[in-house]
Formats: C-alpha cells, structure tokens, sequence
C-alpha cells in the first residue's frame, strides 16, 4: 500500500510521508474515521459524570495519551497507517510481533488503536512518542506499542464487521490479539453506575496512570473524561450580545510567543452571568483599536480588537492540535504595533475544547511569562512552536454586491445595506473563508439602533443564496433601493 517516495528509516524500519496510502477507499476510511468518531464524542470532567450519566452498561478504558493510527493486517506483512497517510513499516518490533498473530485474522483487518512510546515507571505521553520516532536509523522503535480499541474492517474466523455493538466488537478484539505484548486490547472495564465511573477515574487518572477515561454506552455514545485545567490568556476581543449591546456575547483569546507576537488561539462563549457579561463589556469596550486583520467568532459576528491589556483564566477539559481531519491546526500570529493590530502568517497551533471564563486576572499582565504560549506545550505536541514568524502578503478581496435601502419613518431614515466579498485568501490561510456575506440594519428609533450579521461562504453559489435570503427576509414593503 505505500509508494516508495520519501521512505525514511525508523530504526530498522521505515515510516513514510504524508498521503503515501494508494488504496484511495482505505485511505479515505481512516481520514474518515477519526472525524466521524470524534463528532459522536461527549466531553465530561470527573464533577459531570453523575449528572450527565444515566445507569447501565458502560465500556470504560483509559485514555492513552498517543497519537490515533490503524494497524493493517494483509497475510504476514502488517503495517500501520494514519489520518493522513503515512505509513509506519519494515522491520519494527511491535509489527514482527502482529505478523505472528496474522493466523488468526480473517482476510485484510483495519484495527484503530493508540501508536504510544512505553516509559519506565510512567505514564505514555505523546511527547516521548515523538521523541521514540526520531532520530531516522537510530530511532528507539522498540519503544513503540499499539493499544487497541476499535476494529473497522475484518475480524476473526468467527466473526467480521459490522458488529451490532461495541461489547461484540471488543471481544472479537480480545480474540485476535490474545497474548499480544507490544500489541494489546486496551484495559476495559464493563461498569453499570456512574459512581463505579467515577471509583475508576480516581484509580486512573488521579492517580496518575491514564490522561482520562472513554466510557461507550451499548448505542453510539462514546464520553471522554478528562481532568480540567486552566490556562491565563490576553483578551484580543469581543463581540455584542444580540439584543443586548451592553453585553459581551464572546471573547476572543491569544497566547504570546516568544518573540513578543501574540498567536490566536479560542473564541469563549461561557462567560456566566448577565452582570458579568455587563461588567466586562464596561471594560473591553473603552480598548477598542484598529485591525487589518478580521476574524469571526463561531456564530459569524466580527470581533471588535482591543489593545491586550485584560488577561482571564479559562477552564477547558481538553486541548487539540489537530482538526478531526488528522490534520494540524494552524491558527493566525498577529502583531500589536502602533495602537493597531495586523496579522502575521498562520502557524501551527492548538483548540481548547469547552473552554469557560473563570475569572478576570487582576494579577497578571499581558507578557511572555503570564500569557506565555509555552503553557500549551505542558498538554500537548505543537508542531515547530519555534518556527521564525515571517509576515505573508495577503491578496486584497474583491466586493462582488453591495445594495443599499433606505425608509423614513416619522421624520427619521432606516438603512439597510447588503455586502458581498470573495476574500481572495482562504488559500494563504485557513483562518479566512472564500466569500463573506455582510448585512448592515440601522434603524435610529431603535434601542439598539445598529445591528450587523456576518456570514461565511466556501463557494460563490451558496454566497448568492445567504445574500437572496437575507433580501427576503429583510427587505419589504416600504424600502425603496438606493444604490
């Protein structure tokens, strides 16, 4: 299955590059994977588990902290790939040993499992597999494990996919990997409370032993329990509440690099109570400066920049660093110069999952030590997170449509304005869409007399369509089109 371009040693072995998988219906099944699960998983920290799990029958694992890859078994040549396609082969250690299990596999057999690095007297972590795979011929490969959790083609003489649950699933893992070392089904544990959950949480994780815990029901629910952690961030802006302008809806949040630039990094919507989204409008609101650079929060409102000058602590249960494509996040270095902000180039970032404002750091300034972008890497790998920040030159965008409309009422002048762009830099960056769709209401009779909607388009055609909707439902009797 692997093209034999830009083969590399490891140890006495070999991984391949990127996309290196030529059955393109394998290939397509483990990129499709890890999105498809990962859309089904719920994320719980230990103080949810009682009011988010119902009694019954629960699967339940630990987490090994590793990267996701799928061993092959064709006849006795097993390989391991992953979401992106490359390939782990040859002769490594932990594949001689799949090799002599082949027998009991019936015809090709797709396993998922976590690729790990063992660690003496120590949990796996993600960093010591990368360390265990580098160093090209004198990779330590011998380091290498393989925990598996999920079976998604083939399976033994008896029994082959698709399986009616995942108990049926994991006992035919069981099966087939029976006296496997450097190969093995992952410890689960069947549990029928979620106070049992919890008693193997604390055994776990607290204690050290797992980065959290996978609990699958007997359908398709899949919860990932994870301790919660706190990271200090810079404010780099707000968006409004619907409705309610004196509210801030969410947060834009940024870590500092070591070269003093700032990296963004999450948009957080839990921000508690109403007084508090009140409060911090009071105080976001007076920093507001220019920015050549635009970024949209999740719900398509254009965040207002301000100087960093508010730093919070925010609660996540888990970081990511790559999108459920498989493939790493890269999110946009941006420079305060001048009372004004203008991006820099992407580079590869992180994700915080739920994250939840905690409080506003009075203590803390916005700096290389209490913001730092180090924080991240205690959690996880980012990719080059020294790599030299050199500014791109993004293309200008181009106004497709622009409608204006205008009404009096009682002496007073209602607008309403209609903006279409193509950005011309969703190729330089993922942080920009294809088209934007911009709608403008002011109404001065109002008590919020300016309302803005922004919407994100990947093609010209469904632009066209948000921007006809947009007419329907706003444009009626009574406007009369001035430009």
């Amino acid at each position: 299955m692997a093209t034999k371009k830009n083969k590399k040693p490891l140890g006495k072995g070999f991984v391949s590059e990127i996309g290196s998988i030529e059955d393109s219906t394998l290939a397509a099944m483990l990129r499709g994977y890890k999105s498809r699960v990962a859309s089904g998983y719920r994320a719980l920290t230990k103080e949810e588990i009682k009011g988010a799990i119902s009694p019954g029958k629960y699967l339940v694992s630990p987490k090994i902290d590793g990267e996701l890859w799928f061993l092959i078994m064709e006849g006795k040549d097993p390989w391991l790939g992953n979401p992106n396609g490359r390939i782990i082969s040859g002769d490594i250690p932990l594949l001689k040993e799949a090799a002599t299990l082949s027998n009991k596999f019936h015809d090709r057999t797709v396993l998922a499992g976590e690729l790990f690095a063992v660690v003496e007297n120590d949990r796996a972590r993600v960093g010591d597999l990368k360390s265990a795979m580098g160093g090209g011929e004198k990779a330590d490969a011998g380091r290498l494990g393989f925990m598996v959790f999920d079976l998604l083609e083939g399976g033994d003489k008896k029994k082959q996919a698709p399986f009616e649950n995942y108990t049926e699933t994991f006992a035919t893992i069981e099966n087939l990997l029976d006296g496997g070392k450097r190969i093995q089904s992952i410890r689960t544990d069947t549990v029928g409370t979620p106070g049992e959950i919890e008693s193997l949480f604390d055994e776990l994780v607290e204690n050290g032993k797992a980065e959290g815990l996978i609990a699958r029901d007997q359908g398709t629910r899949i919860y990932k329990i994870k301790p919660s952690f706190t990271v200090d961030m810079a404010v780099l802006g707000y968006t409004e509440k619907t409705g309610d302008a004196s509210q801030v809806r969410s947060i834009l949040l940024g870590l500092m690099r070591a070269d003093g630039q700032y990296q963004v990094l999450s948009g957080c919507g839990n921000l508690k109570t109403e007084d508090e989204r009140k409060a911090l409008m009071k105080k976001l609101q007076p920093l507001c400066v220019g920015s050549s650079f635009r970024h949209a929060s999740g719900s398509g409102e254009m965040y207002h920049f301000i100087r960093p000058e508010v730093v919070v602590e925010i609660k996540a249960t888990d970081i990511q660093t790559e999108n459920s494509s498989g493939d790493p996040i890269k999110s946009m270095v941006i420079k305060f110069d001048e009372n004004s902000w203008t991006p820099v180039c992407p580079l590869p970032s992180a994700s915080l999952l739920h994250p939840a404002l905690e409080r506003v750091r009075t203590d803390k300034q916005a700096n290389e030590t209490d913001i730092r972008f180090s924080q991240l890497l205690e959690r996880v790998v980012v990719q080059n997170p020294d790599q030299k920040v050199e500014s791109i030159e993004l293309p200008a965008s181009e106004i497709l449509r622009r409608e204006v409309w205008s009404k009096s009422t009682k002496g007073k002048k209602a607008v309403q304005k209609l903006v279409v762009w193509k950005t011309n830099k969703e190729k330089e960056t993922p942080n920009f869409s294809a088209y934007v769709v911009h709608w403008t209401d002011y109404s001065p009779g109002r008590k919020d007399p300016l309302k803005k909607e922004v919407r994100l388009s990947p093609d010209k055609k469904d632009a066209t369509q948000i921007a006809e909707k947009m007419i329907e439902e706003n444009i009626k009797k009574g406007w009369e089109k001035v430009v």
